[in-house]
């Protein structure tokens, strides 16, 4: 039998390697080990985000004491030593065991007495040392390139306050399907089964979860359709585009379906919509997800969403394409392991390819609803700017309704939500009216 430190090692392993989600990541080792022990995947699953939440720590401590043999080791070696260093600075757990585990790393010569000096070393004085910056990146295991972006975009407090938020779990929230429930009843029926929740204040199709016991996907409500576990600001982008019944919608990206279904959702099953994606797996996630939703009101298209064309044009089209997710550091704290600044470049450039198609595609008087979770002004106010001033088809409009900031660079009518603020992943969302 593996130690648990081992499957971490191996999960964090295929993370770093494939720059996949944890989530994603965990399933496939999972299934490929038979683990259905709901008590150990849980298990797993904060051990991994401890480690993640606190690795650049946790490696500033490794490398204090082993030095560049550390950069040197192979990827599971590495995320053994630093599952089992994270477990013995911040957990309690023995340093025989630890030593155990590290025994197996050949390259390493780990003895107890290291260990002791391991457990007992004091970080903080070496890390008050640096320089700003640097002190924050190692406090709250963040990027220093993105410690560097946020200082920039939000000053100081408000950098700190958001690297906190990101460094403690998210808030769970779901969305009620309205065509087959009512908020208040799946609200009344989710107490009967131990699940504390409540309305939201902003969209009336929205619940907060404040505390559970089993995970939700197993209630028969989920199964039966009721509701769709997904980010409060990710709700809130199906209602800025506002379906209506009998529209032609198109989803330009659209796996795994979470705003799909909400589209369909909100215009009552009745709007013709295409949803197109270049993830044939992903797009299957959506079609079951419909199923279980009940929602008919979707055609599936598998192609790379940059080249469509159809024969006639949208009433409404959505974009959220591929970003660099940095709204999501603390949903998803994995991103912190292999995205790199170099990547928003070659991001950008997609962005802006889908949203001009977008345009193109959308009837006069149309509408064309932009978002991203991410926080980089290149993937969000530039390119939005960008597209007003090299184009005259489209302005930008109120991204109503609107519970979020304004957005920066004077661009008011396109809106942010921060998780420091709004409780939600980070999101910006504008809104583009088609004028010719």
């Amino acid at each position: 039998m593996k130690f648990v430190e081992e499957m971490v090692a191996e999960i964090l392993s295929r993370v770093e390697r494939e720059g996949i989600s944890l989530r994603a990541a965990m399933e496939d080792f999972f299934e490929e080990h038979n683990i259905h022990d709901s008590t150990l995947k849980g298990l797993i699953r904060a051990f991994s985000l401890g480690v993640l939440r606190n690795f650049l720590r946790v490696d500033f401590i490794i490398r204090h004491f082993f030095g560049r043999k550390y950069d040197q080791l192979d990827i599971f070696s590495r995320n053994l030593l630093r599952a089992t260093i994270y477990e013995l600075k911040f957990r309690n757990i023995s340093i025989k065991r630890c030593y155990n585990i590290l025994s197996r790393i050949s390259q390493f010569n780990i003895d107890l007495n290291l260990l002791k000096d391991i457990k007992a070393f004091d970080e903080k004085n070496l890390i008050s040392k640096l320089n700003y910056e640097e002190r924050l990146s190692l406090e709250y295991s963040q990027p220093p390139w993105v410690v560097k972006y946020l200082l920039k975009l939000l000053g100081r407090d408000e950098t700190i306050k958001m690297l906190k938020r990101f460094n403690r779990p998210a808030t769970l929230w779901i969305r009620v399907n309205t065509l087959l429930i009512k908020r208040r009843e799946l609200i009344k029926r989710l107490r009967k089964k131990g699940i504390i929740a409540e309305e939201d204040a902003d969209l009336p199709d929205v619940i907060r979860v404040i505390e559970y016991k089993i995970p939700l996907a197993k209630l028969s409500e989920y199964k039966r359709g009721y509701f769709y576990i997904q980010d409060k600001a990710s709700i809130l982008v199906s209602h800025v585009l506002n379906p209506q019944p009998n529209e032609k919608i198109l989803d330009l990206c659209a796996a795994p379906g979470s705003k799909t279904t909400h589209v369909a959702q909100l215009s009552g099953d009745t709007a013709f919509i295409i949803a197109t994606d270049k993830s044939y797996t992903r797009l299957k996630i959506l079609q079951n997800s419909a199923y279980r939703l009940r929602i008919s009101s979707v055609e599936r298209i598998v192609t790379d969403s940059r080249f469509v064309n159809f024969r006639g044009k949208f009433d409404k089209v959505l974009v959220d394409p591929d970003c660099s997710s940095l709204g999501r550091l603390g949903h998803s704290p994995e991103v912190r392991l292999w995205f790199k600044p170099e990547y928003i470049k070659s991001l950008t450039r997609l962005q802006y390819e889908l949203l001009n198609k977008a345009i193109d595609l959308t009837k006069k008087d149309g509408i064309i609803v932009y978002s991203t979770c991410t926080f980089t002004l290149e993937e969000n106010e530039i390119l939005i700017k960008r597209i007003l001033e090299e184009r005259n088809d489209v302005e930008i409009i109120k991204a109503k309704p609107f519970i979020g900031r304004e957005g920066f660079l004077n661009l008011k009518q396109a809106q942010r939500l921060f998780p420091h603020i709004h409780d939600t992943l980070g999101f910006f969302i504008a809104k583009l009216l088609k004028i010719k």
